[in-house]
């Protein structure tokens, strides 16, 4: 693309030569000795600006106002439209691909599915009977829509991925490869030391709208009702919802995150790599919990957790908890003590 056909496409001004050919974008972070021709760079604050001076021999950047004095070819946007002007670029370069015949001649199809005449369904997929899947969704190879399943419009199935019988997934969502929706929830009774009864998980799971998923997830259906995953979240690679969650909107869950049974997560939260949560536990509304905690406690409103103990007995770890809960009076008491003496 040229320059100046970026610059209308994602609403910038350009600065220099606008017939510029531009073939993609370099990483910035990446850049070792002279930028790479005829290709874009992004640079967003002063910060980056001065840990790669080198960067001001870029044929283009992308780049704010109060930056483009450095550079001869630039697309220009307001400093608080940066990130947002970048990500449209960077559409601009996503590859696309949809296939000339919408139904695959070696898909599996049941006579009684469902499927939106704009909807693409590629080589090897499996669309079980009373499935629907909606206007312009794509099932990707090898993935497989079971019974009575329900994929909303604009959505993407990758290979590999299974929506169980009676899930829903919603309009504008994304799903990546290897995940699985709607496997049965981890619920056993044992009644007596070799009698082991496994609990039917007749619910399901509802995605909502807008909402992506990464590779390798793992989201189990409910016990009686639904799992549910609110609008406008996002799950990394290879994260773990266990059965009957009910997660908000606008949530943030890093890779490898692992949620036990019934754990509520609310708008806007957002859980860090690694991080664990025990079963029942409520993680309000903005609350944080970082990368590698744990927690077997609500998590309030707005606040920041981090931390996880050391495995012990459970008695013994239960008498350290409530001593490390009184910590911080402890210390002051002691440094009253402290200075009492030291005054004496």
């Amino acid at each position: 693309m040229k320059l100046g056909d970026i610059a209308h496409a994602i609403g910038c001004t350009v600065k220099g030569n606008g017939e510029l050919e531009i073939a993609g974008f370099r990483d910035l972070e990446l850049l070792k000795g002279e930028p790479t021709h005829n290709m874009l760079y992004f640079v967003e604050s002063k910060k980056y600006l001065n840990k790669h001076p080198e960067i001001k021999k870029a044929q283009a950047v992308l780049t704010t106002t109060e930056l483009s004095e450095n550079f001869t070819n630039a697309l220009v946007c307001e400093p608080k439209e940066a990130r947002l002007k970048f990500i449209a670029a960077l559409k601009l370069f996503e590859f696309s691909y949809r296939p000339a015949e919408a139904r695959a001649a070696t898909s599996y199809i049941h006579p009684k599915a469902k499927i939106a005449d704009s909807a693409i369904i590629y080589p090897g997929a499996v669309i079980l009977e009373g499935a629907e899947i909606g206007e312009n969704s794509e099932i990707h190879s090898c993935a497989v829509i079971e019974p009575f399943a329900r994929i909303g419009s604009n959505t993407v199935i990758h290979p590999n991925t299974v929506i169980g019988y009676h899930c829903v997934v919603g309009n504008y969502c994304r799903i990546f490869g290897a995940t699985v929706i709607g496997a049965d929830g981890f619920g056993f009774y044992d009644h007596g030391p070799e009698s082991r009864h496994k609990i039917p998980q007749i619910g399901n799971v509802v995605i909502g709208d807008h909402v992506e998923i990464g590779s390798g997830c793992t989201i189990d259906r409910a016990t009686i009702e639904s799992t549910r995953i609110g609008d406008h979240t996002k799950l990394d690679d290879q994260v773990h919802i266990g059965h009957n969650c009910q997660i908000g909107r606008y949530v943030y869950m890093a890779g490898s995150a692992v949620l036990a049974g019934s754990v509520k997560v609310e708008d806007y939260a957002m859980i860090a790599g690694q991080a664990t949560i025990a079963q029942g536990v409520t993680i309000h509304s903005k609350a944080v919990l970082l990368g590698m905690s744990a927690t077997q406690r609500d998590i309030e409103p707005g606040q920041v957790y981090f931390g996880a103990v050391q495995s012990m007995p459970v008695k013994q770890m239960h008498r350290v908890t409530s001593v490390l809960m009184n910590l911080p009076e402890l210390a002051e008491r002691v440094a009253a003590l402290e200075k009492k003496l030291n005054s004496e």
